[in-house]
């Protein structure tokens, strides 16, 4: 399903969502940066943002969250798992971070499925809108397939006017789900796309695929082979040098998905709450186990451990890559350690 609908029609679908009980999350512009918040209106959707400095991960899995109730008794101890929330539709979603979605999908949906994550992902609306090329100068999505999207998303819009950095007044609405079509058929909003606007479509990829350019001097199908061969690389100590084990890397990144479980006693100890917070594998205790035994202690093992668990591990784990190359790891480094500049001169070396 097709429809070609204006920026001022896209307001009016937030609009209503909220009129009907969802919060709508999306771009909203912090003076010169971007960052995907609850808006109380439509108009407040900045659709034409380079880039969030956060990705949409945390309206799914929320940086701390209760995941059950329980209270001690003389006999017996209950438990009330916690799950639900507010329906949600994000607007203004780049394929990046749609294929980041994709991932965490399909790691909390396999193997034991998390409830508390897909009862989020069953109650959300993804509206994903395409890139006019690199968001800034640190991205390497075309290397690692991140410029395109398949999945993760509900509704795609495609831009048929405006450019980089301009808004644009017409989109192209293309439904990749039922939920996708049913948002667009429940608006009643748009227009069947003419000849006109498949062609204007057809020409914004076009120029979309000529401006993103490579980054790797190889295919992200050898990453894994290459960081295979270079486990016990100098080059590990040499840049972990650098590295302050701060885990801005893990906060930003859209596809971290680790986290840690604590018990949360109240004053009488008689009851409780479960709580699941994010976790971060260049934290120095990340790796301590029962005991004090700390399995990585070193940052030079914890960046290498970074490392191979997006461009290798998680590949052989899942089927997909596990970096999307939005390049936020880059942005919010205070060494300034470039991925990129990792997965070069690891080839380099051979």
């Amino acid at each position: 399903m097709e429809r070609v609908v204006t920026a001022n029609e896209l307001a009016a679908i937030a609009d209503e969502a909220m009129r009907t009980g969802r919060t709508v999350v999306g771009p909203v512009r912090r003076k010169e940066r971007y960052f995907y918040e609850a808006v109380s209106r439509g108009a407040d959707l900045a659709l034409d943002f380079n880039y969030c400095v956060y990705s949409p991960r945390s309206f799914f899995l929320p940086s701390s969250e209760t995941v059950l109730s329980y209270s001690i008794g003389t006999k017996e101890v209950k438990a009330a798992p916690a799950t639900g929330g507010t329906p949600l539709l994000i607007m203004g979603v780049h394929p990046c971070d749609c294929n980041a979605v994709a991932l965490l999908d399909a790691v909390f949906g396999s193997g034991v499925p998390d409830d508390h994550y897909l009862a989020r992902r069953k109650d959300s609306i993804v509206v994903a809108v395409d890139c006019h090329g690199p968001c800034d100068q640190t991205a390497f999505c075309r290397d690692m397939g991140g410029n395109e999207a398949k999945e993760g998303f509900d509704v795609m819009l495609t831009p048929l006017n405006g450019g980089k950095g301009q808004a644009a007044e017409r989109y192209l609405a293309a439904a990749a789900t039922e939920r996708g079509k049913e948002l667009l058929a429940y608006n009643k909003v748009g227009k069947a796309p003419a000849n006109a606007d498949k062609d204007a479509a057809e020409k914004f990829r076009e120029a979309r695929n000529a401006n993103f350019k490579k980054k790797l001097p190889y295919e992200a199908e050898k990453l894994p082979e290459i960081l295979d061969r270079s486990y016990n690389s100098l080059l590990w100590q040499v840049t972990a040098k650098r590295c302050y084990s701060c885990g801005s890397c893990n906060l930003v990144c859209p596809t971290c998905y680790c986290f840690t479980v604590k018990d949360v006693p109240d004053l009488s100890c008689a009851s409780g709450r479960r709580v699941r917070e994010w976790d971060g594998c260049q934290l120095q205790d990340f790796a301590t186990v029962a005991g004090g035994h700390n399995f990585r202690p070193e940052s030079s093992s914890r960046l290498r451990h970074r490392i191979f668990r997006k461009g290798k591990w998680i590949k052989e784990q899942q089927g997909r890559m596990g970096c999307v190359g939005c390049g936020r790891c880059d942005r919010a480094c205070t060494a300034k350690i470039s991925v990129v500049e990792i997965y070069t001169q690891l080839a380099e070396e051979r």
